[in-house]
């Protein structure tokens, strides 16, 4: 995750994280706009209102078809419309929702960010070295501008944040690295009328050039629709990541729109996040999902491994059938508290 969006800090943020842990948080781009499946004038209102509606909006449903079941994994049954069955070891239903972290779960721009603060440097002949950006690794908007400033860049914090953004962005409408398992497994929940979310600290732009690449992506693989049905960014105005408030709000709209579409009783219970960082992890966690934490540029950290209740090695191979079943052995766990680091049988790590 590479978090965008200003908000909250620690006044001594953990530097290096994203080596080890990928904790830290990096926010850009004021808080101003509200990115969904449409224009919410009301965010707070609507973050406290399970019903999801204001009176200035509403939100669109035409974009979640109803729910249907996902096709059998090879060797297990394929999951059905009913309940997970707590109490048994395999998930029996879909999933509510798919709640996703966007950079480092879904795509790794973390080289459009390096690449991008070593050119702003060279372009005001600064020096600048991979070193000084691996430091930076966890840092918010204003450390990063502090840190830039600190080695002789002249020019405002808003200057950096706004040169830094533009060239991601045009690095991403360029090349846009999609993380193994991530494409096919949203592809298989859109097919299948699984809610989908992106859940991030990023800014609205940058989620939203992401979101338009990986729709593109999509519709090589027989989508013709908008991937994610609602987008939560930084600039929404909640509290950013660690807060629960991000994926709380999200779980919300979308049981909002279980409800338009004659589905009631969504419950972020039932519901998956993915996450790679330890401040995202924290956040889904906090929110009641069930926390998947897939590792990217290292290991997941012990801290990070004990907040996610499933670490697989990637999402290569994970399945709408994989996440039914994590379901299924995350409540039962829950029910029945057992020791956890606890490899399943398939190969991912289950508490």
């Amino acid at each position: 995750m590479r978090p965008r969006g200003r908000g909250p800090v620690p006044r001594n943020p953990p530097r290096g994280r994203r080596r080890t842990a990928r904790a830290g948080v990096r926010r850009r781009g004021p808080r101003r706009t509200v990115c969904c499946s449409d224009r919410i004038h009301s965010p707070f209102s609507l973050y406290a209102d399970p019903a999801g509606s204001t009176a200035r909006g509403r939100v669109r449903t035409d974009r979640i078809p109803a729910m249907a079941t996902s096709g059998p994994e090879q060797g297990t049954p394929g999951p059905t419309a009913s309940s997970v069955e707590i109490g048994s070891s395999v998930g029996t239903s879909l999933p509510d929702a798919l709640l996703c972290d966007m950079d480092g779960t879904l795509v790794d721009t973390e080289g459009h960010w390096f690449t991008a603060e070593a050119a702003l440097m060279a372009d005001h002949g600064v020096p600048w070295s991979t070193e000084d950006s691996m430091h930076m690794l966890g840092f918010a908007l204003p450390e990063t501008a502090a840190y830039m400033r600190g080695k002789g860049l002249q020019l405002t914090a808003e200057q950096i944040g706004a040169e830094l953004e533009s060239r991601v962005l045009e690095a991403i409408a360029a090349d846009l690295p999609v993380r193994p398992g991530a494409l096919e497994l949203l592809v298989e929940a859109r097919s299948a009328g699984v809610p989908l979310a992106l859940v991030t600290n990023s800014s609205s732009a940058l989620a939203g050039a992401v979101s338009t690449r990986l729709t593109a992506l999509a519709q090589g693989h027989g989508i013709s629709e908008p991937l994610f049905d609602v987008t939560v960014t930084g600039d929404l105005g909640l509290p950013a990541k660690p807060d629960p408030a991000p994926y709380v709000f999200a779980a919300r709209r979308l049981a909002a729109l279980y409800s338009e579409k004659g589905r009631p009783g969504a419950t972020v219970h039932n519901m998956i996040a993915i996450e790679d960082s330890l401040t995202g992890l924290r956040s889904a966690r906090a929110a009641g999902a069930v926390v998947v934490g897939v590792p990217n540029m290292a290991p997941l950290s012990p801290e990070a491994v004990s907040v996610a209740h499933v670490t697989p090695e990637s999402l290569a191979g994970v399945t709408l059938s994989t996440l039914s079943r994590w379901i299924g052995e995350v409540r039962h766990t829950d029910a029945h508290p057992k020791p956890s680091d606890q490899l399943g049988d398939d190969g991912a790590r289950h508490r």
